[in-house]
């Protein structure tokens, strides 16, 4: 399929922003991140009640809508001053592009998922400094639906503040922009920047040739395997067991699969590391506004110690689960700004590390797991289908599955990867 972009344009705020309200600092978390854009995509089948609704009136109330909701969330249309450590909000806008696809939506929610494509429905942006911090895409296809890709700096939000813009842009859409719920932008005033950060983010060794793959681990096989793990571990943990999540079912299955294709692909058997953020919202005893969007999350880096044989799925469920059992504990019992500040730094700083340490083989698994991604309805119904837009590094993204409380994952590979992971014993048995 072709994707032919038609138009791109920046949508300003309905109406302008406040002078007190114009300039907004980093909190120490948006100072740890780097500022490449994270990115989502929504797909939306047409259904009879689009059919007399034209292709051009949608795209018309998606913008007019879109403007409404920059005006509740300015800082999205601002621009991000690297010198300064702050977003001017200036009003000049988010990017819209308008997209025409030469295909129908069907061919791309059952068929074979092409990584290129996906990248053209959600062009990457320039980096965030002086330009726009959001980015979204409109692409319209030949059957009438749509998928709507949203792209925003990491300098200003994470999944929860993306997941949340997304669902009040589809309220201001479908039912008016007085029944949005306002945002809230404390975070920097709460958690401040004491002094910079002074991370440095290893460059990234991107893939020019990868493969990408949506596995769909259903509820029942996750909960078979669970029931499996309770039957053969010892007693003393079955306790621990009880307590573990789909999301770290779902990471233990990929991590196994992973070390066995490491061993097959480089021969040796090498540390392996696994990544996962944590969102500490409610997760601490400092009390943060409702509605906090922002960054507030930290990392979880677990190094797996892994047997020489085998790898065993048990072993490393138990480590990952353990590994975020402390870490909620720990974040738990801080009720001081500053011992937070420092944890969380330490845990981006564990991050970097490892990234820029030879020898070492890291996935980073985001789960988007929770967060009310398939209740963004502009008005012609739920979406049929929410991914990520396939970052060009080894990585998985897990999003909760429309139906039966399942997971997909949506898993970035190189190529020869990718062919061996999608035939390991376990990864067939829990996805076909």
């Amino acid at each position: 399929m072709m994707v032919e972009v038609q138009s791109k344009k920046l949508v300003q705020p309905s109406a302008p922003t406040p002078n007190q309200s114009r300039k907004l600092g980093l909190s120490f978390i948006d100072d740890l991140l780097f500022s490449e854009h994270a990115g989502i995509i929504y797909y939306y089948r047409a259904r009879e009640s689009t059919h007399e609704i034209h292709t051009l009136q949608r795209l018309h109330r998606l913008e007019e809508s879109l403007s409404e909701t920059l005006a509740l969330f300015y800082p999205l249309a601002g621009r991000y001053v690297e010198e300064g450590l702050f977003i001017d909000c200036n009003d000049q806008g988010a990017e819209v592009i308008q997209a025409k696809v030469d295909g129908t939506l069907d061919q791309l929610l059952q068929g074979d998922l092409d990584h290129d494509l996906l990248n053209s429905l959600s062009k990457f942006p320039l980096p965030a400094a002086n330009n726009p911090l959001v980015v979204v895409q409109v692409n319209s296809f030949n059957c009438g639906g749509l998928a709507i890709s949203l792209r925003f700096s990491h300098k200003i939000g994470d999944m929860y503040t993306m997941a949340m813009f997304m669902n009040s842009w589809a309220t201001a859409c479908r039912s008016g922009i007085q029944e949005v719920v306002p945002p809230n932008f404390e975070l920097p005033s709460l958690f401040p920047v004491k002094e910079p950060a002074l991370i440095q983010w290893p460059t990234l060794p991107f893939r020019k040739k990868f493969a990408l793959a949506r596995l769909k681990f259903s509820g029942q096989a996750l909960s078979r395997m669970k029931a499996a793990s309770d039957a053969s571990d010892s007693s003393d943990s079955i306790a621990n067991n009880s307590q573990r999540s789909r999301v770290e079912i779902v990471s233990a299955l990929i991590c196994k699969a992973l070390i066995t294709v490491d061993r097959v692909t480089k021969g040796l058997r090498r540390p392996f590391v696994c990544s996962t953020a944590i969102n500490l919202r409610e997760r601490v005893q400092l009390k943060t506004p409702t509605n906090a969007c922002g960054n507030f999350f930290a990392q979880i880096t677990t190094p797996l110690a892994v047997e020489e044989t085998e790898p065993s799925f048990n072993g490393i469920l138990n480590q990952l689960g353990n590994a975020h059992r402390n870490a909620k504990l720990k974040y738990a019992a801080i009720a001081d700004a500053g011992v937070l500040c420092s944890v969380v730094a330490d845990s981006f700083r564990e991050l970097v590390s490892v990234l820029g340490r030879d020898g070492a083989d890291v996935i980073l698994i985001d789960s988007w797991c929770r967060f009310p991604l398939y209740d963004s309805d502009f008005g012609w119904g739920k979406p049929d289908m929410v991914s990520n837009s396939s970052p060009p590094l080894r990585s998985v993204g897990l999003v909760d599955s429309p139906v039966d409380g399942g997971i997909d994952a949506w898993i970035t590979l190189n190529q020869d990867e990718m062919a061996l992971f999608k035939q390991d014993p376990d990864i067939v048995a829990c996805t076909s």
